[in-house]
């Protein structure tokens, strides 16, 4: 049914279109209050839209994990951009240094480490939002 309509509406369109077909009117299609600078204002508006999720994406490690064989058991950060994980793989561990270039194996651990899950928490996130918008709004008074 919804084919049909759509057909039909084509059709009748198409019609109209052939008789206005006479003499083109340059810039008829465009909408006449969009002009070039809110067409700019509204494409920055989305880009920062896009930003801000990515960072907030990043900033609260929102992505969820896979449960499989490989998964990352502690991290320390070195540096701006370095850091040390261990990393379990089935039954062992391996040090890795990590770097915006490359990920080398430092060692593979003979003993491995065994992090209380219990005692450490997962980042709740509407918690951290309302915290920082208190913090926000304290600053601002």
């Amino acid at each position: 049914m919804r084919f049909i309509l759509t057909l039909a509406s084509l059709m009748s369109s198409a019609s109209t279109l052939a008789q206005q077909a006479t003499e083109p009117v340059v810039g008829s299609h465009v909408a006449t209050n969009m002009n070039a600078l809110s067409m700019i204002v509204s494409l920055l508006i989305v880009l920062a839209v896009i930003v801000a999720a990515a960072l907030v994406l990043k900033r609260f490690n929102i992505v969820p994990t896979h449960h499989s064989e490989l998964k990352v058991v502690t991290s320390l950060m070195v540096g701006n951009k370095e850091k040390i994980v261990v990393v379990q793989v089935g039954e062992k561990q391996l040090l890795l240094g990590v770097t915006n270039q490359q990920i080398s194996l430092l060692e593979t651990l003979d003993k491995p480490i065994c992090i209380n899950t219990q005692n450490r928490q997962e980042p709740n996130l509407p918690a951290n939002l309302m915290n920082l918008f208190k913090k926000n709004t304290n600053k601002t008074q």
